[in-house]
């Protein structure tokens, strides 16, 4: 009787350091990012598919406008909300970006000034955008802070 209470308490002990380790974990993606200058975006439109496709989650940093290049994908404000395209072309003379969709037939209607440039596009990581985004939310956070309580 005494073995079958010492392997539960043992059972019990695993399962709740693992959702504190998995707290912990999921707390350290997003605020660690953020620490080296990287942003993270959940990709909600197919514009950039094949190459990032719907659902992904996104690092994106900033680097001087003056050293992005044609086939550079970048970040930008866009009327209250970011978009991820490729750079066409970088007209310095104007501070503008020329920009297109991988998934688009034409280049985007509007130039992106240089002010409105989050930064470059570094690595993505597919179906996890929607999730993380979901954590940003009050009801995820309470989730998180949920688990963390029964792991407790």
């Amino acid at each position: 009787m005494k073995n079958s209470k010492t392997t539960g308490k043992r059972i019990g002990v695993a399962i709740g350091t693992g959702l504190i380790g998995l707290v912990i974990v999921v707390a350290l993606m997003i605020t660690l990012p953020g620490i080296f200058g990287i942003k993270l975006y959940n990709v909600t439109t197919g514009s950039m598919e094949p190459a990032i496709p719907v659902g992904s989650l996104i690092a994106v940093k900033y680097e001087e406008p003056d050293q992005i290049r044609a086939q550079d994908i970048i970040a930008f404000e866009h009327r209250g909300s970011v978009v991820t395209h490729r750079v066409v072309e970088n007209d310095q003379s104007s501070q503008q970006f020329i920009t297109r969709g991988d998934a688009n037939a034409q280049n985007d209607f509007e130039p992106v000034p240089y002010t409105d440039l989050i930064g470059v596009f570094k690595m993505h990581v597919p179906v996890i955008g929607a999730f993380f985004a979901w954590l940003s939310t009050m009801s995820g956070k309470l989730f998180l802070l949920a688990l963390a309580a029964v792991g407790a």
